[in-house]
């Protein structure tokens, strides 16, 4: 008999143990699969990502390149001379014929090629804008410059926000567990007097609604952090399907220095990116003025031509057909006369002169509000931060003291879920000063192009 459960029981323990074994493989390759699927980020990390996947930058480097190599053609069409090659076969079906004392003559040949080679290159003097149109498009390139570094800073900004926004969405999930979990225990304690007599069935149901209440806010936290981390894979450019997650804690430095404020306030107002781009415009608006101005005056240039021709009646093959070059050169000249319609021309691009001076002086007064209001916000974050601090503490050992005294029978339950709600909003508006600090600081390092 002992020996036949035993046997019953080796073989169960050969059935279970190979189950066993195999949930334990698949457990391990699910969890494998699910880490392999998702991408988790350091804050640095994220900021190298996006600059090389962000679609917006990604274009703005792609202008950048194909303002260098406008660059490369304006500096061949001015400076190099313009070649032209054309050639031209005529076959006269039916010639030209004229009489003459009774003879028959024909004009021209059955055959004739023409080939022809123009050399022209302008004279840069008086209103032939050939170093106009260069330093034209070398601020194009420049702007093309400054756009990019505009991009990277909004991008890099962009990141830095949703990075934190995610760090803080966690904190919010964790807070919301925490506070379930507290009302959880309390409501143990609460059932167990109940069920001793200690405690009243209003007492009870109270506890019970508390904890059933707390449960909706985690599930709210879990999806606010789900969409957080899809705000920052879209922040980061990345188009599979991979999801993103990210390392650290929302934490701050309270001894970072900025500077001085005036200092920072003017640096922004003065070279930031907008103001050199509009600095920019400016100056290519100056270039034109100058074109306008040229086209007053007349434009000389040099040229050349070289001919190769050959005229032959049918009889003689192709390649037997006798060639006569013609060489010629000189310099010629033209003058646009319509000076009113130059005028008209001219008045506008100082208008666009007198708009762009006007757009810099509004940009920077804008400029030097944006710069003292993330100035304020992070020293409103920072007061914030050290009074939430402070009151998380409190609250701390407020639900520590009415959880004790409750389980006493000193104080009611009320008392614990009213120091519960204190500790969990005292610890929500910790984080949420924290965020705050955080976002005013990209918004600082966003005016001051720290791209990293």
């Amino acid at each position: 008999m002992k020996a036949r459960k035993k046997s019953k029981r080796n073989k169960m323990y050969k059935i279970i143990l190979p189950l066993f074994v195999l949930l334990i493989f698949v457990s391990s390759s699910l969890y494998s699969q699910d880490t392999g699927n998702t991408k988790i980020f350091t804050l640095s990390e994220a900021i190298s990502t996006a600059q090389n996947n962000n679609s917006s930058l990604v274009n703005a480097k792609l202008d950048r390149l194909k303002a260098e190599r406008k660059v490369s053609q304006v500096y061949n069409e001015n400076l190099l001379p313009t070649l032209d090659l054309s050639s031209q076969y005529i076959r006269a079906f039916k010639k030209q014929y004229f009489d003459i004392f009774g003879q028959r003559y024909s004009i021209g040949t059955d055959n004739q090629i023409t080939n022809t080679l123009n050399v022209s290159e302008p004279i840069p003097v008086l209103g032939t804008p050939v170093f106009q149109g260069i330093r034209i498009a070398e601020y194009y390139s420049n702007l093309q410059d400054e756009n990019v570094y505009s991009e990277e800073a909004k991008v890099v900004g962009n990141v830095k926000r949703t990075y934190f926004n995610v760090l803080f969405l966690k904190e919010v999930l964790n807070v919301r567990k925490q506070t379930l979990q507290n009302s959880l225990d309390n409501f143990d304690v609460v059932d167990r007097k109940y069920k001793n007599g200690t405690a009243t069935e209003f007492d009870y149901l109270r506890a019970k609604v508390t904890a059933e209440n707390n449960k909706p806010p985690v599930f709210e936290a879990e999806n606010n952090l789900t969409i957080g981390k899809k705000s920052l894979k879209d922040a980061i450019g990345l188009k599979d399907k991979t999801d993103v997650d990210v390392t650290g804690t929302l934490t701050y430095d309270s001894l970072e220095i900025f500077g001085d404020n005036d200092m920072l306030i003017n640096k922004i107002a003065n070279n930031h990116v907008s103001i050199r781009q509009l600095q920019i415009s400016r100056n290519i608006n100056n270039e034109l003025l100058g074109v306008d101005k040229a086209n007053y005056l007349p434009k000389f240039y040099i040229f050349g031509q070289f001919n190769l021709q050959a005229a032959e009646d049918d009889g003689r093959t192709v390649d037997n057909f006798r060639y006569f070059p013609v060489i010629n050169a000189g310099i010629g000249m033209t003058w646009n006369l319509n000076f009113f319609r130059n005028t008209f021309k001219k008045q506008q691009t100082e208008i666009e002169i007198k708009k762009t001076d006007e757009t810099i002086s509004d940009v920077k007064q804008k400029l030097k509000i944006s710069a003292q209001t993330v100035l304020l916000k992070i020293e409103e974050a920072k007061k914030k931060i050290i009074a939430s601090l402070e009151t998380v503490k409190l609250a701390e050992r407020g639900y520590e003291l009415a959880s004790l005294s409750f389980k006493n029978g000193v104080v009611n339950q009320i008392d614990v879920i009213d120091a519960g709600l204190m500790l969990n909003n005292s610890r929500l508006g910790y984080y949420q000063a924290i965020l705050e600090y955080q976002t005013a600081k990209a918004g600082l390092e966003e005016l001051l192009e720290k791209n990293k």
